[in-house]
């Protein structure tokens, strides 16, 4: 007498769950917002170098650190039931990485450009490839410890509050690089320990997250010999995980062109940093509050669905580039709009695809697969990418980004379904 069913108490840990996933996702995500890897880092790195290759790399080293060591990892938590210490402490030490690159590219001053570009590189890296550690422990955390309906909710909320900051924040941002700002690179390295910062404070709400049971844990790590035919098997048995991964793929090709846009708009549309870069990523947020208030919504509904929408508004921004070559950046500034509101959150979509679609025994394998195969192609994209805009120019670029997102539009639309359906709130189906 007196206690409540399990459906009612596990709906309390959810709520609770919830809360502290959101707190650091939102943390989080205003800290990546800050140094944006479309508009601060390809700026600040082209202010150090002139190698299209590396501007490119700069824009796509995040996620190639945080995609490439996943799979190697998720060979290993397969065998322990908890993962939350296998997110939160590896998170402790890395988040503190680019505190200290701020302060060292402080002391160096702009009279050591390739310290700094190799300091900047070696940090950056350190940091996503920190992420990447916790990459699946955390996919496995939200598997277990939010059920689909609140998964979905707090990825849209955070993503939808986020961005409200960062409007709030980019006139700040326009200050600092300003020419009322410091100088370089004091300006961009404010923004770097502003950005360590919030990734610190953000591990203080993933210590109350409550673990919830799981999938089952093996007796003993894999051996490679046990471990790759599984990886094998996966792929040649589920289909649907083959679409969804061909599509990710494809995403990523056509993202290579992100780091690129704002040296376009700064090199060839004749905007200065200080106009440029605080105004598309206004821009870019604006649309990501949109995109992520739409996918809180659809994603719990149909995330696949979602996805197809989302590519399709992804279109627009190399279109917009185009048109600017032509017209003026007025294109530039839409498109900028249309893929905050649509690419900022397909890469949630995808993510959670494989979440929900994985069982939980096999979720650490899923997302260390998903991850670790769309690292290859985001290692090699930036020195596609950087070849083309050095050989060919920005516009052929353009072309093929938009060219990638209509292949996996094609994909999602033929072959990629909603395979098991999104369950409802546990409060919902008690009723």
């Amino acid at each position: 007498m007196g206690t409540n069913p399990p459906s009612a108490h596990l709906e309390r840990v959810y709520q609770r769950n919830f809360f502290f996933f959101l707190t650091d996702g939102i943390l989080f995500t205003v800290a990546m917002g800050i140094i944006g890897g479309t508009t601060v880092i390809p700026d600040f790195v082209r202010r150090l170098t002139d190698s299209e290759i590396l501007i490119g790399l700069s824009g796509s080293l995040f996620e190639i650190g945080w995609t490439l060591p996943q799979l190697f990892i998720a060979r290993y938590i397969i065998r322990v039931a908890n993962k939350k210490w296998w997110f939160i402490g590896p998170n402790i030490p890395v988040r503190f990485v680019m505190i200290a690159f701020g302060a060292l590219t402080m002391l160096l001053g702009r009279d050591h450009p390739e310290t700094i570009l190799f300091l900047f590189f070696l940090s950056y890296g350190i940091a996503a490839v920190g992420d990447g550690i916790v990459g699946v422990p955390w996919a496995d955390l939200t598997g277990t410890s939010l059920n689909a309906h609140w998964r979905a909710r707090m990825f849209g909320l955070m993503s939808a509050t986020s961005g409200v900051i960062m409007l709030l924040i980019a006139p700040l941002i326009s200050v600092v690089l300003g020419d009322a700002g410091p100088a370089f690179p004091n300006n961009y390295a404010i923004l770097f320990i502003t950005s360590g910062l919030l990734f610190t404070i953000s591990n203080i709400p993933t210590l109350f997250i409550r673990e919830l049971p799981g999938g089952k844990p093996v007796e003993k790590t894999p051996a490679l010999s046990e471990f790759l035919p599984q990886l094998r098997h996966v792929l040649r048995t589920d289909a649907a995980f083959r679409a969804i991964l061909v599509t990710r793929l494809l995403t990523t090709l056509m993202a290579m062109a992100g780091p690129f846009y704002i040296g376009f708009a700064t090199t060839q549309l004749n905007l200065s940093s200080d106009v440029a870069v605080p105004t598309l990523l206004a821009m870019q947020t604006l649309g990501g509050i949109v995109g992520a208030l739409a996918y809180a919504w659809l994603g719990a509904r149909n995330n696949v669905l979602f996805i197809r929408l989302a590519l399709f508004g992804a279109a627009f921004l190399p279109i917009s580039a185009l048109l600017s070559g032509v017209v003026g950046p007025a294109p530039l500034y839409f498109g900028f709009l249309m893929s905050g509101l649509t690419l900022s959150n397909l890469f949630v979509g995808y993510q959670n695809y494989v979440i929900t679609h994985a069982s939980p025994d096999e979720r650490p394998i899923y997302a260390g697969l998903f991850n670790t195969i769309a690292a290859v192609i985001s290692l090699t994209a930036p020195f596609i990418a950087g070849t083309i805009v050095g050989q060919l120019g920005y516009e052929t670029l353009f072309v093929t980004a938009l060219v990638m997102g209509g292949l996996a539009l094609f994909v999602t639309l033929r072959y990629v379904q909603n395979t098991r359906p999104v369950p409802k709130p546990i409060a919902a189906a008690a009723d």
